[in-house]
């Protein structure tokens, strides 16, 4: 009786034992995650384009790169991402004999890129461990940190500062909510506090948003579900009837007396809104016909460079003669001011291959969203922020909301990549997810320290 006791209570000793070594290591998982995400989102930088939170992501990549495999696309963006780096250095070696490199050189010119794929294998992570929702609102705590240090933040402390930070925490909250109403109000917010800053870009991603939102919670009228491709085409024909209705706001002045100069100068210029406001899309092409394969990342341009991309520009109605091109797009490094421009000037062809995967991912995933009705109003708004960016965003400025969107567009892809729903009540649906969610991160955190 004595020795069946003692067994009782040794085994009742061990069980106490490995419940609190698990308990402590899911806090400090739980520690290490949330701190991954909010660094992520700061914009401190140590040396030359390297961030904290790429530093963060960087010592966690021993745990972060063996879960990267369970998203479906991160092995072929790890892929696409090696070739861009062995491009850059061979277009770079080979580029050299006729310009001349940067100051910062190849390797710094590349830590940027290299800093954010850190803080994309972070946050894929932390999802693991927090839910999206979490994660997204400590990223975007992150980025009120950071948001006044922006050189253009005393301009406008709402469009070069808070919006995004305040977007994202808004956004973050309504993805744990899970409140097509909560999505609505904030995003009416929003809209309105962004409209009246002048942010016409931003204020367009917002009502889209909204509209394409309450597109998916339309009341069902057939058993069919919505292609993917009809989608995409509602959501194209959706953004030309705002640009043109923005345009019009913009020029009666109803976004204010500085957008309104604005939309009239750009206007007059090019004869589009878009042209006259991105007129480096004539520089762009114009390059890309001059050098098809790209100069590689560390090196500057010559003055032929820079007289062929004047001519681009030129042909658009645009003045290049005004110091914007030699200062700006070809002072430091050559800058064309767009994601895919950018990707193609230090990558070459592997950099357009790397913008068309990326470029996949975004109407991928507002195609499915719309024809599953499974997409939320963060995903949406950064499908259609990055397919801007890649087009109009210079690639410095693009990189920290493009982490962003990979680790919701992967994660998304693999935990929430829905078969055709059958016609069934939304609220039902999320919550099979939900659980689906919170039982994959209980097993997960359950496997303890040899996970890790």
């Amino acid at each position: 009786m004595t020795v069946a006791t003692a067994v009782r209570l040794r085994a009742g000793h061990t069980q106490h034992a490995g419940r609190t070594e698990r308990a402590g290591w899911e806090v400090l998982t739980a520690l290490l995650a949330g701190a991954a995400a909010f660094l992520a989102g700061t914009d401190f930088h140590l040396v030359r384009g390297l961030t904290v939170g790429g530093l963060m992501g960087a010592a966690l990549a021993p745990v972060w790169i063996r879960e990267a495999g369970r998203y479906r696309g991160a092995v072929l963006g790890g892929v696409l991402l090696l070739a861009c780096l062995f491009s850059a250095l061979a277009l770079t070696t080979w580029r050299s004999a006729t310009h001349p490199p940067t100051e910062a050189g190849l390797l710094f010119e590349l830590v940027p890129v290299v800093s954010a794929v850190m803080c994309v294998g972070a946050l894929l992570w932390a999802q693991r461990v927090l839910s999206p929702g979490v994660v997204v609102c400590l990223y975007a705590v992150g980025s009120f940190m950071t948001a006044t240090m922006g050189s253009r933040f005393a301009e406008d402390p709402w469009r070069f500062g808070f919006a995004e930070p305040a977007t994202m925490l808004l956004l973050g909250i309504c993805l744990m909510v899970k409140r097509v109403g909560a999505d609505m109000v904030a995003l009416g917010a929003l809209t309105a506090v962004t409209a009246l800053s002048g942010a016409r870009s931003m204020s367009a991603f917002l009502i889209m948003t909204a509209v394409l939102l309450l597109w998916q919670h339309r009341p069902r009228t057939a058993k069919r579900t919505t292609s993917a491709l009809l989608s995409l085409v509602l959501v194209g024909a959706l953004g030309f009837g705002l640009y043109r209705a923005l345009e019009g706001a913009a020029l009666d002045g109803y976004l204010g007396q500085s957008a309104q100069e604005r939309t009239e100068e750009q206007t007059r210029t090019a004869g589009s809104l878009i042209l006259g406001g991105r007129p480096e899309i004539g520089a762009t092409v114009a390059l890309m016909m001059h050098e098809p394969l790209g100069y590689g990342a560390g090196t500057m341009a010559t003055s032929t460079d820079m007289q062929v991309a004047k001519q681009g520009m030129s042909r658009l109605g645009y003045d290049p003669d005004n110091g914007y091109v030699e200062h700006y797009m070809f002072g430091t490094r050559i800058e064309v001011h767009s994601l895919m421009g950018d990707l193609w000037v230090w990558f070459g062809l592997a950099g357009l291959v790397l913008s068309v995967w990326l470029l996949w991912l975004a109407a991928s995933y507002l195609g499915r969203s719309m024809a599953y009705r499974t997409g939320t109003a963060l995903g949406i708004y950064l499908a259609l922020q990055l397919g801007w960016n890649l087009f109009f965003g210079p690639i410095i400025s693009s990189l920290p909301p493009l982490a962003l969107a990979l680790g919701v567009f992967l994660l998304q892809r693999n935990e929430a990549d829905p078969a055709p729903p059958a016609p069934a009540p939304r609220p039902r649906l999320s919550q099979r997810r939900s659980r689906h969610g919170r039982r994959a991160r209980r097993r997960y955190l359950a496997g303890g320290p040899q996970r890790a």
